[in-house]
């Protein structure tokens, strides 16, 4: 297991030394006591504050493909992109003193499964009392174009059976369904819940042996190619552990299984955030108490953590909150102010962020962002999913667009017998396809994305100077939507 950790990830990291910065359905972050992040090319901006916003745990937004707000919640409340409460939604009940939940990944927002146009969007929320997730249908042109909640697709109860605070979502192989996981239990669990969401809401879920059994509390997020899964689970001490565990997860059949797990150095420091580097080849994690950083890695089969930094001082004067990878591909850590007499001012106020620099090594920069001079006295920072995640080409399950030119559904059969070439196999862009006329030449990226599609007859040179850096994936796709195997090239 810990070889094909090693290679996938070692293939991402040497496939994309370029990153493509964009704006997408992650560039708005709404969260905490109203701080509003967008992401634009440059990195992140300090939008106004939002106010009659307060998410201690649980923060959700969701943006259009091209970077406009569209949704965010705390929970317990979902708002439009006008601040104003959304249309048909109702204010989940909640046992706090303030308008919030205490639920870590306690909503998440999604594009709907097969909605080419984004007109539809999935809102799962964990319900503050009896911990059971629910799930929304969304129409973005309710309300004159603010949204709404579908009256018959409204906070469904869709487990029927309370789940810890961890969930997040990973796209089916095929590049247009949803697998949500979460885990079972609200106490402790060693469980995993794994559903999958079709363009007809869930149509089915089962339970998974996790590995080992931990604490309720934590985040659970995926890497970006969403081939592995990471949470950190908080234990009550002494009796229950506090743990941190990674797994890989099969795209296609939804399988997750158990790679290694690790007790946190601390009981009572508590891991909270985490987060996968953006090349997959580090985890970092962070702990409430004391405010210390660690990086992870898997070293002949077991995960070995480092601590990357503390900051000084009491452990009772400001915490950690969760971990976030942004549209910029740098990970970014919440800071929360315990209290306003004994906290430590001016570092609240502020994002951190780990960044590798030119040596390949991680660096942490305690107070990267300023948040407009609010202390935070949260712990959240937006739960996402990766939104830009596209078909597992080549695999049996990628069996939708753009492989299936039919749009029939099913999984075309490779095409038989054809001799045909793609030359040269790494080069600085320019390539010419020979040999299987009168088919279209299509062109992925490694995450599955289609970049290129001409027809092909004969001899086609085709350009890839305008894209990144990396591995690419040439097919010939037959117009009854027969396809070849792909053939490999690199853009250098």
């Amino acid at each position: 297991m810990k070889r094909l950790f090693d290679i996938v990830l070692i293939v991402v990291l040497l496939c994309f030394g370029r990153v493509v910065h964009s704006q997408g359905h992650a560039a708005n972050w709404v969260f905490g006591d109203g701080f509003h992040i967008e992401f634009d090319e440059a990195g992140p901006n300090v939008l106004p504050f939002i106010e009659n916003y307060y998410a201690f745990e649980g923060a959700s937004s969701i943006s259009t493909k091209t970077g406009e707000l569209l949704f965010y919640s705390n929970t317990i409340n979902i708002w439009n992109r006008e601040f104003a409460p959304l249309f048909n939604s109702d204010t989940l009940p909640y046992t706090g003193l303030i308008p919030t939940t205490t639920k870590s990944n306690g909503s998440l927002l999604l594009p709907w499964p097969g909605d080419s146009l984004d007109r539809y969007f999935a809102f799962y929320t964990m319900d503050e009392a009896e911990s059971k997730i629910r799930l929304s249908q969304i129409d973005r042109y309710l309300d004159m174009g603010l949204g709404g909640i579908v009256d018959s697709f409204k906070y469904k109860d869709i487990f029927g059976v309370g789940v810890a605070e961890q969930m997040t979502a990973v796209r089916h192989a095929n590049g247009r369904d949803w697998w949500i996981i979460c885990r079972k239990g609200q106490i402790e669990s060693n469980e995993f819940i794994v559903a999958l969401h079709t363009p007809l809401g869930i149509d089915h879920w089962e339970l998974q042996d996790a590995g080992f059994l931990a604490g309720f509390a934590g985040e659970l997020v995926s890497s970006k190619d969403g081939s592995f899964l990471a949470l950190t689970a908080i234990g009550i001490c002494p009796e229950v552990p506090s743990m941190i565990g990674l797994f890989s997860f099969d795209r296609c059949e939804g399988r997750v299984q158990f790679i290694d797990s690790i007790l946190t150095q601390s009981c009572a420091e508590g891991p909270y955030g985490i987060v996968f580097s953006a090349d997959g080849l580090s985890l970092f994690y962070s702990t409430i108490k004391r405010v210390r950083v660690y990086q992870l890695r898997l070293v002949d089969d077991v995960l070995v953590d480092s601590l990357m930094f503390t900051i000084p001082g009491s452990a009772f004067l400001v915490e950690s909150g969760s971990l976030e990878r942004g549209k910029d591909d740098e990970v970014y850590i919440s800071y929360r102010l315990v209290n306003t007499i004994s906290g430590l001012m001016g570092v609240s106020n502020h994002l951190g962020k780990i960044y590798m620099n030119e040596f390949g090594d991680y660096l942490f920069d305690t107070l990267f962002l300023p948040l407009n001079g609010r202390e935070n006295p949260t712990f959240s920072l937006p739960n996402f999913a990766n939104y830009d995640l596209g078909p597992l080409v080549g695999s049996p399950c990628d069996t939708l667009s753009p492989q299936d030119t039919t749009k029939t559904g099913f999984q075309s059969s490779p095409l038989q017998n054809i001799s045909w070439s793609v030359d040269p196999s790494i080069s600085s862009g320019n390539y010419t396809v020979t040999g299987g006329s009168g088919r279209w030449l299509v062109v992925h990226d490694l995450y599955g994305r289609e970049v290129l599609r001409l027809w092909h007859e004969g001899t086609t040179p085709f350009d890839l100077t305008t894209q990144p850096a990396g591995l690419y994936l040439v097919h010939l796709r037959g117009v009854d939507g027969t396809r070849s195997l792909p053939q490999k090239i690199v853009r250098q």
